[in-house]
């Protein structure tokens, strides 16, 4: 991660990775080698450090903010989880390793309910699971119907982004409007990073533009002036090679 954003939230991502490896005990140990196997994915790091820009940005508790960050981290992992599973895998049913890897996704996803209920915001589990569906409508265009990179992010990984910023919208109490252009612009953020992750620069730019617009016309509606998701379309502008150079190494 070469971001300055990310750099400025050190103890708010230390506190995030204490909270997720808590999220998933008694599984830890055991869940060693997908750890391992997963440690180099980039949004794996990059996406707590966004959703806590998110909610600070409203001025939300800290308490609240590192608890949905570790939530969304649970979620994306467990995502990641699932896509262990390969289409030649699936009807082997005496193969324990498969067994293990849908199971244990199936229980990271449960985990995400049990925070729910401790951070009392299980009003926004309406949006989780909306978002879980757009998350498998995404493994479907992704696996089935061969669809390009672009079009799988946009009901896969960025719909995470999207639900992350709604959620603190709602949680906030903001207006419907404010709320629609929160979401708006959790999802162009994270096409944007996404897409920088790929090495699509090109296409990444537009969602940038995008994302600045949109957060433009939501401090109007809402009247935020919190410059941390500003800092972070500074650095998406200015530090796209170092993004696509650690997705290579």
């Amino acid at each position: 991660m070469n971001f300055a954003f990310t750099r400025e939230l050190e103890v708010e991502l230390n506190n995030i990775d204490i909270m997720f490896q808590k999220s998933l005990q008694p599984w830890w140990e055991e869940l060693t080698s997908l750890r391992e196997r997963l440690q180099g994915d980039i949004t794996l790091q990059l996406m707590p450090a966004v959703v806590v820009l998110a909610y600070q940005y409203l001025d939300s508790d800290e308490k609240l903010s590192i608890s949905m960050a570790s939530l969304f981290k649970i979620i994306y992992f467990a995502n990641l989880v699932h896509n262990q599973v390969k289409d030649e895998e699936e009807g082997q049913l005496n193969n324990q390793d498969l067994q293990f890897t849908i199971l244990i996704g199936d229980y990271i996803f449960g985990r995400v309910l049990k925070l729910l209920l401790e951070v009392g915001a299980v009003q926004v589990l309406d949006s989780l699971a909306l978002m879980i569906c757009q998350i498998n409508e995404g493994l479907v265009i992704e696996h089935k119907l061969g669809e390009k990179q672009p079009e799988i992010l946009k009901s896969g990984t960025a719909s995470i982004y999207a639900t992350a910023f709604l959620t603190a919208a709602r949680l906030k109490g903001l207006t419907q409007e404010a709320i629609k252009l929160y979401e708006q612009l959790g999802f162009t953020i994270g096409m944007a990073l996404e897409l920088l992750v790929a090495g699509m620069s090109t296409q990444a730019q537009r969602y940038i533009e995008q994302s600045a617009d949109v957060i433009a016309e939501f401090k109007v509606a809402a009247g935020f002036t919190n410059g941390g998701l500003d800092k972070l379309l500074q650095d998406l502008r200015q530090e796209p090679a170092s993004v696509n150079a650690a997705a290579v190494s």
